[in-house]
This record gives structure tokens, sequence and C-alpha cells, in this order.
């Protein structure tokens, strides 16, 4: 039961996170670079220990094919950042960029929300490790965008997660490893470009203490989950 009501409750965590770190705008706040840096940190983790070893195993199951996906998520990420920053004048980019952060955010985190549910049924601890990073980069958006003066589009873009895991729980039921594998390796390319662009603070900034214990914390973490 509690594999029914968990990708549920995360799902709602998520939400809340994104509503909370848009509403009083973290980015501003003293010591957001130390919890950009401890994310990044617990991001990169996840993604090199976890997420791209479990893609590999399903692709070599499969096909060698659906490590094109990855590279989807990747290049479509970038395509269009590097669109808006070119071709948008500057005193409408902040306003694109928070566009173009709210509808390929929205549609992310619902696959995030199936993928949850997907992780939660092969393992609760699969799905707490992919939580975790979830949740942390959702927390600490990087992007030069403007903060919601509407609760209730605040409210409709941070159920996103949620609708992902309400469908994954009682529409789409059964699921095709085939899916499965292409929603994976999209979502990791995504991740790698996020994390990579957006996430571990270029040059200065940032703080590599904080970085180093999310990522050895998170190691341990994953190595222990190895034997469970």
């Amino acid at each position: 039961m509690i594999e029914y009501y968990l990708p549920l409750l995360l799902a709602l965590l998520i939400g809340a996170t994104y509503y909370l770190s848009n509403k009083f705008n973290f980015k501003k706040r003293s010591y957001h670079h130390k919890i950009v840096s401890f994310s990044a940190g617990v991001s990169i983790t996840y993604v090199l220990l976890e997420l791209f070893p479990a893609f590999t195993e399903r692709v070599l199951f499969l096909n060698k094919y659906f490590f094109i996906s990855v590279l989807v998520g990747f290049i479509a990420h970038h395509f269009i950042e590097k669109y808006i920053y070119q071709h948008i004048r500057k005193d409408e980019l902040v306003k694109t960029l928070s566009l173009e952060d709210n509808v390929f955010s929205y549609a992310y985190h619902i696959i995030l929300g199936i993928l949850l549910v997907i992780f939660i049924k092969e393992s609760i601890t699969k799905g707490i490790l992919f939580f975790i990073p979830v949740v942390s980069f959702t927390f600490v958006s990087m992007l030069p965008t403007e903060p919601h003066v509407s609760t209730k589009k605040a409210i409709i873009l941070a159920s996103s997660t949620l609708i992902g895991t309400l469908f994954a729980t009682f529409i789409w039921t059964s699921y095709q490893l085939w899916i499965e594998t292409l929603l994976i390796g999209i979502v990791l390319g995504i991740l790698l470009y996020t994390v990579i662009r957006h996430h571990i603070p270029f040059g200065k900034k940032g703080r590599i203490g904080y970085f180093t214990i999310g990522f050895v914390l998170y190691s341990l973490l994953i190595i222990a989950s190895w034997y469970i």
C-alpha cells in the first residue's frame, strides 16, 4: 500500500518546493550559492552513479539505439535555450526565459512524476534516491526567470509532477520497458544539461566545500543502497 501512496506524497512535496522557491525567490538569499553547490554535488552523483547505470542496463537488454534518447533530451534543452539567447531582444530575455522555463519545466516534471511511480514500484529505495535530486534541483533553479505574480498560475505549474504521478498511478498502470527506457533516457539527457549548465556554479561562484559534501554523502548513500 505504501508504494501506492508514497509517489503521491513525494510529488506533493516537489510541487510545494517549486511553489515556495518561486514565491520567496531564494536566489537572492545569501546562502543560495551554498545550497546550489550542495545540490549540484548530489545531482551529478545521482546521474553518474545511479540513473545512467540503470538506464544502461535497460538499453543493453533492449537496443543500443535507445542511447539516442539521452542525446535528444540534452540537445532539445540546449537548442531551445540557445535560440532564446541569440534571437530574443535583451529587454525581452527574462520574460521569454520565464515562459520557456514554465512550459519546458511543466512537461519535464510530468515525466518525472511518471518515473517516480515507476521507480518506487521497482524499489522504494530507488524512488527515494530519485526524489532527492529532483526536489533539490527544483528548489535551486538558476535561470534568470521572473517570480510568478499569480498564485493560481504558480499552483498550476507546481502541480505538474503530481499530474504525472496521478497519470502513472491511475491511468497508465501497465508499463512497457521500451517506453520506460525512452523516458529515462530523455530525463537523463535533460538532467545532464541542466546540472552541467545551470547547477554547477561557474568560475568563482559556488562553494567547493558544499559541493564536495553533496557528492560524498550521496555517493555513500547510493553505494549503501547497492547492498540493500
